[in-house]
């Protein structure tokens, strides 16, 4: 069995379940009985392209979604929706303020499928209570606690060093993760116009931060401001998530340059200026 093959099943079930549709209602869509669509769910049946084709029109995902092998609308992120998540059975610790796409949970994922032996991705989804197919789907809303709860457990792995956390933003934070802004921003002209970009374009990531690109005396800043909700998790959080946390935005702010640009550009954690915690500011610097 190829890897198309393998990657078809669980974008089916993941497809319909975010639709909360049926096996049945999915079956007569595309033309092929329950038992038929379920041997596809589970790899061992492969629609024919038209089945493909009906399938994605019936529960509207783009059809190329077979090249990534993640379901990606390309759509804004909408606070707390009831329009998404239909079919799957979230845990009462994520269910509230869901304001972050599976996306920003990506990167992590690929680190320990494929940088970890053995591979501890499906280890680590079990442990949440969520279903796999759950992943796959980057619509599919989480809560900055199931972001936190990942933060932690890479620090119980012992990967919370600089150098760790550096390799999982440089490979995890691909082409998939930054889906079409990494190939339309390369058009841009310099690395302030590209934050601002990365600062007006978070609603496709998340809404749990507003960012701010600011230029004063000729030193720019990006600085990362929490909403209201946030102050409810506050309460007990250990100083290396903080500043494992930190790290990470540290680092994704260099990759995203690095990636677009093509320069090595340094951005340093200011003192803290926040009331919050999850607050914090990063200055430009030179390479």
């Amino acid at each position: 069995m190829n890897e198309l093959e393998v990657s078809i099943g669980p974008l089916m079930k993941a497809a319909r379940k975010f639709r909360k549709f049926n096996q049945s209602d999915v079956a007569d869509a595309i033309g092929c009985s329950q038992s038929a669509l379920s041997k596809m769910e589970h790899n061992l049946l492969v629609p024919s392209a038209p089945q493909w084709f009906l399938f994605a029109r019936f529960t509207a995902i783009p059809p190329e979604t077979l090249e990534t092998g993640f379901i990606d609308r390309h759509s804004k992120v909408k606070f707390n929706s009831d329009q998404v998540s239909l079919g799957f059975k979230i845990p009462k610790r994520y269910r509230a303020f869901r304001s972050e796409k599976v996306r920003e949970l990506y990167p992590f994922l690929q680190y320990l499928e494929k940088k970890m032996t053995p591979p501890l991705h499906l280890e680590y989804m079990k442990s949440l209570s969520l279903d796999p197919e759950f992943f796959i789907d980057f619509d599919n809303l989480i809560n900055f606690q199931l972001i936190l709860d990942t933060i932690d457990y890479f620090i119980k792995l012992g990967k919370n060093t600089h150098e760790d956390i550096q390799e999982i933003v440089r490979f995890g934070q691909n082409d998939v993760y930054w889906d079409h802004f990494g190939v339309e921003w390369k058009a841009l002209s310099d690395v302030n116009t590209v934050l601002k970009e990365f600062s007006n374009q978070q609603v496709f990531f998340q809404t749990d931060f507003q960012l701010k690109v600011e230029t004063i005396s000729e030193k720019t800043t990006i600085s990362y401001f929490p909403e209201y909700h946030l102050k409810q998790l506050s309460s007990g959080i250990k100083r290396e998530t903080i500043d494992f946390l930190n790290s990470y935005r540290e680092a994704t702010l260099e990759n995203l340059i690095q990636k677009v640009l093509g320069k090595n550009m340094l951005f340093e954690l200011q003192p803290q200026v926040s009331t919050s915690l999850f607050g914090a500011r990063f200055l430009l610097k030179a390479a």
